[in-house]
């Protein structure tokens, strides 16, 4: 009857990296290890929201990336558009990426594709 042979030391050292990859300390000092560091900021307070008031109706997307348009608030607009002194940078067929005064970039995400409702 053959053996078969168990590498004991080898599933220890295993065990002993898993176990430091999923230790909050290591994993860019996140309370939880599975929560990406780089996740889109999220507004608790509506006042403080910069997208406060914009609306995501609709996108009408077709071949040509540059002719989609977003339906915001019940106004087309395409990309390079200013909306409240907000401008359209691009129309993807899911999100409309939008340029705040300060520089920041932020995504207008269609409702139909979010993945968790607050």
């Amino acid at each position: 009857m053959k053996r078969i042979p168990v590498y004991i030391f080898d599933l220890a050292i295993f065990f002993i990296i898993l176990f430091q990859l999923l230790n909050a300390d290591v994993c860019f000092g996140l309370k939880n290890p599975f929560i990406s560091p780089f996740k889109a900021k999220q507004y608790k307070n509506i006042g403080e929201n910069p997208l406060n008031g914009l609306k995501l109706q609709a996108i009408v997307s077709g071949s040509d990336s540059d002719k989609n348009i977003a339906v915001i608030n019940g106004n087309p607009y395409y990309a390079g558009s200013k909306i409240m002194g907000k401008t359209v940078v691009r129309i993807t067929r899911r999100a409309v990426i939008i340029k705040l005064k300060n520089g920041k970039i932020v995504k207008l995400i269609l409702s139909k594709f979010e993945g968790f409702k607050k």
